[in-house]
């Protein structure tokens, strides 16, 4: 009887799932096979640990039992069988790790085996998937790549080229494969190297989309964006360190094919452009105004002639796209880039531009037919959101490095925008150029540069809140007078909103707010951008605004804030709670940790001064009456000066924020008393009046009265108020002077107490010199 931990654990799961796999019949197995690959997951510990740990055990023979079954079911005879048996094992391999990939060159074999059968497109691109999967994760072993991956990838290779030539093969199919080719090629390029030339041939008739020799395929605009990134890979199959020359030539020669292209489709106007990096027209004006816009050979990059001013603007519209995937595909070594030859082909597409009744239009080259001229005009601005793609991909692979190229740039995108601003796709492409650039150089621009760009910023908030048939932007109140919550009304001319557009726009309104100088903006201007951001509830946009207020050219003007409406459509958002309620660390000078020592040690020394200052030793019963009066007035002294010593020590150790007023002025009121009891003593000491005896007496009539040790001293403070003309040193010296005055006190009192022959006098506190040796000779 099983235990209850083995029906629970993994190896019991195993064994269910071998059991339903078995017992299901064979059109059912798609099913099952779905069901049961989210349970491998559970397998995991099992699958993945070791075979010597799991040698002669039972759970060993689950893991052997299964594995057994699923190389059985590669080589069904069913489609359905072969299908789950695909899908199967890569949950395996996902569930197992190192442990199942180390094992799996039988499953590899069986796979290809399923590539090479007529078996339905879905089968073969999860066997492809597959492959690829098992092909990545051996790349971290060099032991599985010699083992698995070197034997099985060149017959991979070769059977994909073959699947992508066949007439069975599907689109999504063709997609898997390029997929794999992009994925593969820069880690293996030497065996990708004896298939180069088929693989180029398969991507230059992809990418030859229309042209005269490639008539009974058509290709997705998916498909041909993952040839362009496998034709700019193939580089990597140079040998001897060729890459970086292989990559330099596909770019010159791409260019070089980019300008014969316009040479052709422009030839119903008149170009207004110079070439600044001597570029040569590629065919005689005389032959190149002959018959139909067409290029009869192949060219410089490779691809098939085509012949139309449809099927050439499309060819013009794939070079520039491999040209912006050398900008974007990334590569093994160092590469150079021929930055001004690709801005000098982008000057020369953007230059030329749809007329218009306000900017006019281009000089017409009558030789040509109007039909042609308009046929360029329509395909003119598709041509155009080629070429921003590729300004965009430049701007954001260079950086900082193309700041000399951002001024040009910004003219020519300023200059589209004024005669094909009724294009979306135009539009879109310009917001994201002119949100590049103002982050790379929008502090930098003038006001003069500002007002260039404000039409297209106009229609950027124009686009983020959609005018509505009666030309105003409806509003929908959730609260009356509660402008935060005011939310934009859907219902208006552009009901379909374009999501590329939007995120567009919403980008170059916040860098609008960030990056701009805001005096260079516009008062109207700024109005407009803050009523956008606020409407739309952009939450960058508004923390932009608040950052970056608006200043007024009159300074005794405040500009109002957009922070109470930002604080309330996203009181919860981090950046929010920041600009609310900044928080700063406390400041500390360092040296309150060093002096805690030093406190600590001034401490104890207080204590033992305070100690040694009050003992008094008890020799008679005079001398205990005596010492008590005596006493009753030392102490009071001595817990001053002990606590003085405590107040200056921590004083020391306080830091820059713990000082106050209140302190300073307890310190000085204890200073005080301790002055006034020493002016006592010193008057005291000035004028003796009274013999032995007489104070004998007198302190026995006190102690028949008995008062409080607390009475005497608040009548010694009253009766006798401070000297006038007691000088009170500095704190350091007058704590060392009072605790040695109190000390010599003491002990004379414990030595001679009784004795009403002493001649002890208690030295002054006072820094003047002692007279009374001159008064005693006056008297005498």
């Amino acid at each position: 009887m099983a235990t209850r931990q083995d029906t629970a654990g993994p190896q019991a799961t195993l064994r269910t799932i071998t059991y339903r796999l078995s017992t299901a019949s064979p059109k059912s197995l798609p099913q099952v096979a779905a069901q049961v690959a989210g349970l491998l997951w559970s397998c995991k510990e099992l699958l993945s640990s070791s075979s010597t740990a799991k040698q002669g055990s039972a759970a060993a023979t689950t893991v052997h039992r299964f594995r057994t079954y699923l190389s059985t079911l590669l080589q069904d005879r069913t489609i359905e069988g072969r299908w789950a048996a695909v899908v199967l094992v890569k949950a395996t391999i996902e569930a197992g790790g190192l442990e199942v990939l180390s094992k799996s060159n039988g499953w590899v074999k069986n796979l290809l085996g399923i590539l090479k059968r007529p078996d339905p497109p879905t089968t073969r691109i999860l066997a492809t998937i597959n492959l690829i999967r098992i092909f990545m994760l051996t790349w971290d072993h060099s032991n599985l790549v010699r083992e698995t991956t070197t034997p099985a990838l060149p017959g991979f290779v070769a059977t994909c080229l073959s699947n992508a030539n066949h007439q069975r093969c599907s689109s999504a199919e063709l997609h898997t494969t390029l997929e794999a080719f992009a994925t593969l090629l820069p880690r293996h390029p030497t065996i990708f190297r004896t298939n180069e030339t088929q693989i180029r041939a398969l991507l230059t008739r992809i990418l030859s989309s229309g042209s005269i020799n490639v008539s009974e395929s058509h290709y997705s605009a998916e498909h041909q964006d993952v040839a362009r990134r496998v034709l700019v890979l193939l580089h990597h199959c140079s040998p001897k360190q060729g890459a970086g020359a292989k990559w330099d030539e596909t770019l010159k020669a791409t260019i070089t094919a980019t300008h014969a292209t316009c040479d052709r489709v422009f030839r119903s106007v008149v170009e207004n452009w110079q070439s600044s990096s001597g570029v040569q027209p590629s065919v005689n004006a005389n032959v190149l105004l002959q018959g139909e816009a067409q290029m009869e050979v192949d060219d410089a990059a490779g691809l098939h002639g085509w012949t139309g001013i449809f099927a050439g603007s499309e060819r013009l519209i794939s070079l520039l796209g491999i040209l912006e995937a050398d900008m974007e595909t990334e590569t093994s070594g160092v590469v150079t880039v021929r930055v001004g030859a690709v801005l000098d082909l982008v000057s020369r597409i953007l230059n030329l531009r749809i007329p218009s009744a306000k900017h006019g239009s281009a000089t017409l080259n009558h030789q040509v037919s109007k039909d042609e001229r308009d046929a360029l005009y329509v395909n003119l601005p598709s041509v155009h959101v080629a070429a921003i793609a590729l300004v965009q991909s430049l701007l954001q692979r260079f950086g900082k490095a193309a700041t000399s190229t951002v001024q040009t740039l910004l003219g020519e995108v300023t200059w589209l925008f004024a005669t094909e601003s009724t294009e979306l796709d135009v539009r879109t492409g310009i917001y994201s150029v002119t949100s590049n650039i103002l982050e790379l150089q929008g502090s930098s621009l003038t006001k003069d540069d500002v007002i260039d760009i404000e039409s297209i910023i106009k229609k950027c908030c124009e686009d983020l809140l959609p005018i509505g048939q009666h030309g105003s932007t409806q509003i929908l109140m959730v609260n009356a007078g509660d402008i935060g919550t005011q939310q934009a009304n859907t219902a208006s001319s552009h009901a379909t909103r374009h999501a590329k557009l939007d995120v567009a726009a919403k980008a170059l309104l916040r860098n609008c707010f960030a990056k701009l100088y805001p005096p260079h903006i516009p008062g109207r201007l700024r109005t407009l951008m803050e009523r956008t951001a606020v409407l739309t509830q952009d939450k960058e946009a508004l923390v932009s605004c608040v950052l970056n207020p608006a200043v007024s050219s009159n300074r005794s003007k405040v500009q109002p804030s957009l922070l109470p409406l930002l604080a309330q459509q996203h009181a919860n958002a981090a950046e929010v709670e920041a600009i609310l309620r900044p928080r700063m660390p406390v400041v500390r000078t360092g040296r309150k940790q060093a002096d805690e020592d030093e406190l600590e040690e001034d401490k104890y020394e207080a204590d033992d001064h305070a100690e040694e200052d009050v003992t008094v030793i008890d020799d008679n019963a005079e001398a205990d009456a005596q010492g008590g009066a005596d006493q009753q007035a030392i102490e009071p002294t001595a817990d001053l000066l002990a606590a003085l010593v405590q107040q200056d020590a921590a004083a020391d150790s306080e830091d820059l924020y713990s000082v106050s007023p209140q302190i300073i002025a307890k310190t000085r009121q204890e200073e005080a008393v301790v002055l006034g009891i020493t002016s006592e003593k010193r008057r005291a000491e000035e004028f003796p009046t009274e013999t032995g005896a007489q104070k004998r007496a007198k302190t026995n009539a006190v102690e028949e009265g008995s008062p409080g040790h607390g009475e005497v001293q608040a009548t010694t403070i009253s009766e006798h108020p401070p000297s006038s003309f007691v000088t009170a040193p500095e704190p350091s010296q007058q704590v060392v002077a009072e605790t040695k005055t109190v000390s010599s006190t003491a002990v004379t009192n414990t030595v001679d107490m009784g004795s009403d022959d002493s001649d002890f006098e208690m030295p002054p506190l006072t820094m003047e010199q002692d007279t009374e040796d001159e008064d005693d000779e006056g008297e005498e």
